[in-house]
């Protein structure tokens, strides 16, 4: 457990100790940053925040996009045994002030595009503010471009004592009164990160999730690809945000502690990121399913661009048959016969499921990761038989600690049963007896009609797969008193609606319970979509599905 048992930053460090510090760890339109820059800048920052009072006990507001300012940041936050507070950088000024006043935050790093919108909330705070831009990593060539665009949302910040640029700290060009005193002893089990969530109960929940939980990610996940080392041949494609489970645990924690390197997509755009395929080098992605949708649909993501793939993930949202089948046909055409291997997680226990093609099953999420064991139980936490319907849980050595400041919510996420600590993931699901795990719904989203369970999800699952189909989204509705089916469908262009009902209603009768064929279907051009592309069907059941659009 030793192996484990130290903050995020120094199991990077002694993971790529072997490597020359040469090796590269970021690239970021075209510029490569080694580990030596990396540690050199990291170290600066850590050594500032700690003249902020940075330390064991504090946390540090983290606002920023996938900009390599974000990963620097980290890692030098959580150097000094603080924890990273990682928050949206789309959240407005008042959210932010709530995130620094309300968390007693002791400093904050922020993005420089949107300090407008923080200014006046920032300046009620006393706490020191780093300044990063988008252009601070940039090769030389960009920067003055860059920020001849930006000038006019960015040239009124007032730089000074209190507000500084993230370049200057990192580069030493900022004065401060150093803290003599050694950097703590951090242990695996302090908390590395605040994260913000929905929660296993569907409200807005801070998450704690400790060194552990992250090392020990990167350590079972590092095992799908043989557990072997890499180095800066192989990167992998970074358009998740690094305040996201998924981007901050796979894209970039496993990634660089691999010894690979993160191609970083500040804002994803398709051609692009299929471009960075064969530029970045990006040889791994992990995505979710529309930003697989989108590079299919540039028309890139084709021949040499893909030839190089070597290990490509998805989650976050259920997976078609459609672009499962798209993308194996366009990786099988470049003669790089890949697939696309979906998996399940969620932001209390990181990624915890995939299917690869080794351990595959069709409508599963595959077979847990090492570590990591799945169980199905009642309401009364008794284990269920296999293919039963129940409540989706997990142990793990990647649990999250619990909720910040919340402790009724933190007992009801967790229980004890077989000498283990449980997590309940809000989720129904099912396994069979060769110990594959299948995602039924949420449990929020369970419809009771005429005492049945009727899930959303697996009605989105059938309908998605009809031809003419781009997405779908159930909500609950009432009809003359009685609770019923709503069926909302974003049709593929130039579908024939008419006949497209008739096809989807058909599918739904043959596969599933009559409770679930909805009482009404209707067609959007659009559907709301949350940050990382799933549809929002809380947007949709606010209004009962009525008027909600992007």
């Amino acid at each position: 457990m030793q192996y484990f048992d130290k903050s995020m930053y120094r199991y990077f460090a002694d993971n790529i100790a072997h490597l020359p510090d040469t090796n590269k760890c970021i690239s970021y339109y075209g510029r490569t940053i080694s580990e030596g820059e990396f540690f050199r800048h990291c170290d600066a920052l850590a050594d500032y925040l700690r003249s902020a009072g940075a330390g064991k006990g504090k946390n540090v507001v983290l606002c920023l996009p996938n900009i390599p300012d974000a990963i620097v940041a980290f890692y030098a936050i959580n150097k000094t045994g603080a924890v990273v507070n990682a928050v949206h950088p789309l959240v407005t000024g008042q959210a932010l002030y709530d995130f620094i006043n309300g968390m007693d935050a002791c400093a904050a790093v922020v993005f420089e595009e949107f300090y407008y919108k923080y200014a006046d909330k920032l300046s009620k705070t006393d706490i020191p503010v780093i300044v990063a831009s988008a252009a601070d990593y940039l090769p030389a060539l960009y920067k003055p471009f860059y920020r001849l665009a930006k000038r006019k949302i960015t040239k009124d910040i007032p730089y000074g004592k209190k507000t500084v640029r993230f370049a200057d700290v990192v580069k030493g060009k900022i004065g401060f009164k150093r803290v003599n005193q050694d950097y703590p002893d951090i242990k695996g089990t302090d908390i590395a990160v605040y994260m913000h969530s929905g929660g296993t109960t569907g409200e807005s929940k801070t998450v704690m999730l400790s060194n552990d939980a992250f090392n020990c990610l990167a350590d079972n996940a590092l095992a799908l690809i043989g557990g072997k080392p890499v180095d800066d041949k192989d990167g992998m494609l970074m358009v998740l945000p690094i305040f996201h489970n998924f981007g901050l645990g796979i894209c970039m924690h496993t990634t660089i502690c691999a010894g690979g390197r993160v191609v970083m997509m500040p804002k994803f755009e398709p051609a692009r990121a299929c471009r960075l395929l064969r530029s970045g080098p990006a040889t791994f992605i992990s995505g979710v399913p529309n930003m697989y949708a989108k590079m299919l649909d540039s028309g890139l993501f084709k021949g040499k661009y893909v030839k190089g793939l070597k290990h490509c993930y998805c989650g976050g949202d259920k997976l078609s048959n459609s672009i499962k089948e798209r993308f194996y046909e366009a990786t099988k055409a470049a003669g790089n016969p890949i697939r696309l291997n979906e998996g399940y997680g969620l932001t209390e226990a990181g990624i915890c499921c995939v299917n690869t093609p080794e351990n595959y099953r069709e409508g599963s999420i595959g077979k847990p990761l090492k570590n990591t064991v799945f169980g199905i139980f009642d309401d009364n936490d008794k284990p269920l038989p296999c293919d039963t319907v129940g409540n989706l849980c997990i142990s793990a050595n990647t649990l999250m600690t619990g909720y910040y400041g919340d402790e009724e919510a933190t007992e009801k996420a967790f229980f004890e049963y077989g000498g283990a600590q449980w997590v309940r993931t809000g989720d129904m699901g099912r396994m069979d007896k060769d110990g594959f795990v299948y995602f039924v719904d949420r449990k929020k989203r369970v419809i009771k009609i005429a005492g049945n369970n009727v899930f959303p999800q697996e009605i989105e699952n059938v309908v998605n797969k009809v031809e003419g189909v781009k997405r779908s989204c159930v909500v609950a509705m009432t009809d003359n008193g009685k609770p019923a089916v709503k069926l909302i469908v974003q049709p593929e262009d130039g579908a024939d609606k008419s006949a497209l009902e008739k096809a989807v209603l058909s599918a739904i009768k043959s596969k599933l319970l009559k409770y679930a064929t909805p009482r009404v279907v209707e067609f959007r051009d659009k559907l709301p979509l949350t940050q990382i592309g799933k549809v929002d069907y809380r947007k949709l059941e606010e209004k009962g599905g009525e008027n909600a659009q992007d």
